[in-house]
């Protein structure tokens, strides 16, 4: 998984942020459809995290960043996605534990980086200009390790309320951001009217018998965000 984050930046590099935005959409969209069962599956090595897991969590601490910059902060999205990227090193206060790796901890709360006065430091740097960018990065990372952390405690079997929380972000999730990226690019749908379908298309799966729609209201939640972050930024990229 390292090895794939490592081929990332490298290709990050070589073509650029706003192409290898497109091709990760498409990548998603495909993904998302073509292998909803296989890739939640547990694998073999000793951490027993689906790969899901994995590509989830790793996505969400670059990808997720770059495309909130790309999306709300115009010509300086570069530099705005530079220190969102950075502010990973949050991930630091990981060295104090031990071990310094578990695949079954929680970050929020296990390491004093994520615990609760600092979020609150993280979430009062959002109220100035300059150190926005940083708020923006670092409570991103600490949403993404939420998500993490309740599917850590789904797969250890301890997680409390799922019909509420179960299962925030999976491979249907992030198909939005691709699938509403499309839409934005070949169709003349507003931004109202994506949200009234994303709406509507959630609160009818409430009622569908199909495996798929069987999800948590979080998840939902997440459903209606990521496909509004994918509909914005293809706004963005058709001005």
């Amino acid at each position: 998984m390292y090895i794939l984050y490592n081929l990332f930046i490298i290709e990050l590099i070589i073509i650029g942020v706003e192409t290898l935005l497109k091709r990760f959409l498409f990548f998603l969209f495909i993904w998302s459809f073509a292998f909803p069962e296989n890739i939640n599956k547990q694998n073999s090595d000793s951490l027993n995290v689906s790969d899901s897991q994995k590509i989830i969590h790793l996505s969400g601490h670059t990808i997720l960043p770059i495309a909130i910059s790309y999306a709300c902060y115009g010509s300086s999205w570069k530099t705005a996605a530079k220190i969102m990227i950075a502010s990973n090193l949050v991930d630091a206060d990981h060295l104090l534990a031990k071990p310094i790796y578990n695949p079954d901890r929680c970050s929020i709360g296990s390491h004093p980086l994520h615990s609760l006065p600092m979020i609150g430091l993280y979430s009062a740097m959002l109220f100035n200009k300059k150190t926005e960018p940083w708020g923006i990065g670092l409570l991103t990372h600490i949403v993404v390790d939420c998500v993490d952390c309740i599917n850590t405690k789904e797969r250890l079997g301890i997680l409390q309320y799922p019909k509420l929380y179960r299962e925030p972000v999976n491979t249907y999730s992030v198909g939005h951001i691709a699938f509403w990226y499309g839409m934005s690019q070949f169709s003349e749908i507003e931004v109202q009217q994506m949200l009234l379908s994303s709406l509507g298309w959630e609160l009818i799966e409430l009622y569908l018998p199909f495996k798929f729609t069987q999800e948590s209201y979080l998840n939902k939640f997440f459903d209606i965000l990521f496909g509004s972050l994918g509909f914005y930024i293809g706004k963005q990229t058709l001005r």
